[in-house]
């Protein structure tokens, strides 16, 4: 794994902590009032995986930062709070990203929500359970100010236990070297860290951050329970990643992540290089083989360019607005606007 990218389990929630790391090797008081400022800890992602901060606080995990209360701009909404972490971050069109109060949220917040910035408690409140920032990868890639490795000796390192989803690895034909094998003798057994996976915790995006991480974009992937290869794992279902219990959660009893090359798809990824996430449910499939089926939380890749398309409803068609986009099984079609 890249230096960085350890995970770290969550021991208590916010709520709990009497006290937290300043990121400095000291702590916070726990004598805080509702009216006092704080540290609002945040972690960054894009839909691919961790995005470094421009301000890390940690050696050893350069995706979480903090940023005070106070530079927050009144009120303290959930899109007051993104564009102040885009400034510090050096991003822009903090509209196009998704703030999450925990990893362990299944949807991000409304812009308008209001947020309890104050005080020793609320969003963000400790760098074990901080708020999640998902940017676009547009935006991510078009930063004004870079990370840099200045001053990295002098953070202090978090020590915390790793935590990985364990996978093994198959192509068309059988076994494949894992990009992330960590073990000389068995090269097909891969690892990811669980916090370079960002929410919503679910099939689909666990699939697609080892689409990326193994580069095989564009091809019918798939993920199997157990090396038994009985059960399909489902695009809609959560996966508790900060819980003992997953599957993958252990070495000995991986998933297992399967592609299969479709040639047909693979050169017209370079065209796609957007993401989107499904908001929404939709069996679009069903209607019209043209279009995509959607899930909460499905990736797809897109130009973004909106067109309008025709789609069969029973007897009648008619335009509908839409993406051309490919699902993390390659498939290409359309996807209606949720």
């Amino acid at each position: 794994m890249p230096p960085g990218e350890g995970a770290h389990k969550v021991e208590k929630t916010a709520g709990q902590l009497e006290a937290s790391l300043d990121g400095q090797g000291g702590t916070e008081p726990i004598s805080q009032t509702k009216s006092e400022h704080r540290n609002i800890y945040y972690r960054l992602y894009t839909t691919e995986g961790p995005l470094e901060s421009n301000h890390p606080i940690f050696s050893n995990d350069r995706f979480i930062s903090r940023v005070s209360s106070k530079s927050v701009r009144p009120p303290h909404t959930a899109a007051s709070l993104k564009k102040c972490v885009c400034k510090i971050e050096g991003m822009e069109s903090p509209e196009k990203g998704a703030l999450y109060l925990s990893l362990s949220e299944r949807k991000p917040l409304e812009d308008s929500a209001r947020l309890a910035l104050r005080g020793n408690s609320g969003p963000g409140s400790s760098e074990v359970d901080p708020v999640i920032f998902v940017v676009d990868k547009g935006a991510a890639g078009k930063r004004t100010n870079s990370a840099s490795n200045a001053g990295s000796n002098e953070l202090p390192a978090w020590n915390a236990e790793q935590h990985y989803v364990y996978y093994r690895f198959y192509d068309d034909d059988s076994e494949a070297v894992s990009k992330t094998s960590f073990d000389e003798s068995d090269s097909s057994l891969g690892r990811i860290d669980i916090f370079t996976m960002p929410p919503p915790h679910t099939v689909a995006s666990l699939k697609n951050r080892l689409v990326h991480v193994e580069g095989v974009s564009g091809n019918d992937v798939q993920l199997l329970e157990n090396e038994d290869g009985e059960v399909t794992l489902n695009d809609g279902d959560d996966i508790a990643l900060l819980t003992d219990d997953f599957p993958g959660s252990k070495e000995d009893l991986p998933i297992v992540f399967t592609y299969t090359k479709n040639k047909t798809t693979a050169p017209e990824i370079p065209s796609f290089p957007k993401r989107l996430t499904a908001r929404g449910n939709w069996a679009g499939a069903s209607l019209d083989a043209a279009w995509h089926s959607m899930v909460i939380g499905e990736i797809f890749q897109t130009d973004g360019v909106r067109k309008n398309k025709s789609l069969r409803s029973g007897s009648n068609r008619y335009d509908a607005p839409c993406y051309v986009g490919i699902n993390s099984s390659g498939k290409k079609a359309c996807m209606f606007l949720l």
